[in-house]
């Protein structure tokens, strides 16, 4: 029907001004204007029947029950509205990716069910319509407010609350397991350090020092122990330093990166490499 309204505008814009040329024509020759003003009338009779026709039909009707909508207790709104028999209502939202077409019934009647979860308290919406040998409606906004917003906020606040507090617990609970792990293999390093000075001929004792995260540690000898052989220094340095990395894993601890060997005047004995080897100082 629009195309026909279009072919009947157009067609009227062709014949009205053949139809003055024509009358001008017919004057100059003075010929009767009979022909010509019948050629002119239907041109303007055309161009009535257009201009009357599309005032007739016009766009598309689109009305709504209401352009402020709240949702019950459950979270759940419904938009009705009113266009054309048979027409097709787009409803697209204006801040989520929401968008969908319902047909009007016969009487031109729609409803649209929204169903919020409390995840957004305003949800806006364009809606517009259209129908077969009509233009589009002009355009409606419609906003719904989520009553489920504030109880839904609420639980998710309290959640995160519970949330938090779980992993706080689980971070001062592996925290205390971590510091029990440290403080079991210093104890157990230092045990082994005061054996290996009842079992070797150096007098004195043999201590032990840690840096703060256990990745290097330190034993001290008696200054004895730089007259030691190079073979009786590795002797003393493979047990030392393999023993601490037992001890590391039964502790659940990463093994010390750098393990040394001094006398108490800081010379060195013996140290590991970065490689895992043992060098030995003369």
């Amino acid at each position: 029907m629009i195309s026909f309204l279009g072919n009947i505008s157009l067609l009227s814009l062709v014949i009205i001004p053949i139809a003055i040329i024509w009358i001008i024509i017919r004057l100059v020759r003075k010929k009767k204007l009979k022909p010509s003003l019948i050629a002119l009338c239907v041109g303007f009779a055309l161009a009535i029947l257009g201009i009357g026709l599309s005032i007739a039909m016009g766009d598309t009707k689109l009305s709504l029950s209401s352009t402020h909508l709240k949702t019950n207790s459950t979270g759940m709104a419904v938009l009705k509205g009113k266009s054309n028999p048979g027409a097709l209502v787009k409803i697209s939202s204006d801040n989520t990716t929401f968008d969908e077409t319902v047909k009007t019934d016969s009487h031109g009647n729609f409803e649209e069910e929204f169903d919020f979860n409390g995840g957004q308290k305003v949800h806006k919406y364009t809606i517009s319509a259209t129908s077969k040998n009509r233009g589009a409606s002009a355009d409606k906004n419609v906003t719904v407010i989520d009553l489920t917003y504030a109880s839904a906020k609420k639980a998710r606040d309290k959640q995160e609350s519970r949330d938090e507090s779980a992993t706080d617990s689980e971070y001062a609970a592996k925290r205390e397991s971590s510091s029990d792990s440290k403080a079991a293999f210093e104890k157990s390093v230092k045990v082994l350090a005061k054996d290996f000075s009842s079992r070797t001929n150096i007098s004195g004792a043999v201590s032990v020092k840690f840096n703060s995260d256990d990745s290097e540690v330190t034993f001290y000898v008696p200054d004895g122990a730089t007259e030691l052989s190079k073979s009786d220094k590795g002797t003393i340095a493979s047990y030392l330093f393999e023993h601490t990395k037992k001890i590391a894993i039964l502790s659940d601890v990463d093994e010390p990166s750098l393990q040394y060997i001094q006398t108490r005047d800081y010379e060195n004995i013996a140290r590991t490499t970065m490689l895992g080897g043992i060098k030995v100082y003369e």
